[in-house]
Parts: C-alpha cells; structure tokens; sequence
C-alpha cells in the first residue's frame, strides 16, 4: 500500500461511517415523501423537493430481433444472402466505460463478509 494515501484512506473510512446512517435515514425519508404523490414541496430559507410522479412500463412499438441459435443452423447461402442484401449486418459492440472502481467496506462489512 502507497504510505502517502494511508490519512486519505482513513478519511475514506471515517466519511463512510458518518454517511451510511445518514444514507439510510435520507432514503426512508424519501419514500414517505414518495408516497404522497407529485407535488413540489418549498422550504423558506432551506429549499425544494420536487416529487416527480412515477413512471410505468408502456409498450412503445415492436422491433424485429434475430434468434442467434436459428440464424446459426439456418443455410449458410441464406445468411450470405441475407447479409449481401443489408438485412443483417454485424456492428462492433463495445463495454460501457467507467472510472477505477473504489469500494470503501468498514470494518463490520469485512467481518460480516468473512
């Protein structure tokens, strides 16, 4: 371990401590909160909560998917066909980028997961 990121680390751990409870406690808040429904909520000197009404599930059209185990057994003339046509093509697919992951566990979570 780098001893310069040894108070940093700390602090890392300590912050966390104070947060989880604090975490905890805001989302149960948000829920009731939830549960009135809509509405905007103005606080005088502090702030708003907006309540955004919630959002359903709505079919929103159809697309035509490939079955990759038939398109595997179907002709192979076929496929070349298909492809030659532009009905298939392949396109690169690519993983979604993102930051080094830091994971702060205190000391309880360690022993739990032991």
């Amino acid at each position: 371990m780098n001893d310069n990121l040894k108070p940093t680390i700390a602090e890392l751990l300590d912050l966390k401590a104070q947060l989880e409870p604090l975490e905890a406690q805001y989302e149960a808040a948000k829920e009731v909160i939830r549960a009135a429904g809509a509405d905007t909520y103005d606080v005088p000197g502090k702030g708003k909560v907006i309540v955004g009404a919630p959002v359903k599930k709505v079919a929103k059209g159809t697309e035509i998917v490939i079955d990759p185990e038939k398109l595997e057994q179907a002709d192979r003339n076929l496929k070349v066909k298909l492809f030659a046509l532009g009905i298939l093509k392949t396109e690169t697919i690519y993983t979604r980028a993102s930051k080094a992951k830091v994971e702060v566990k205190l000391i309880e979570e360690v022993k739990k997961a032991a």
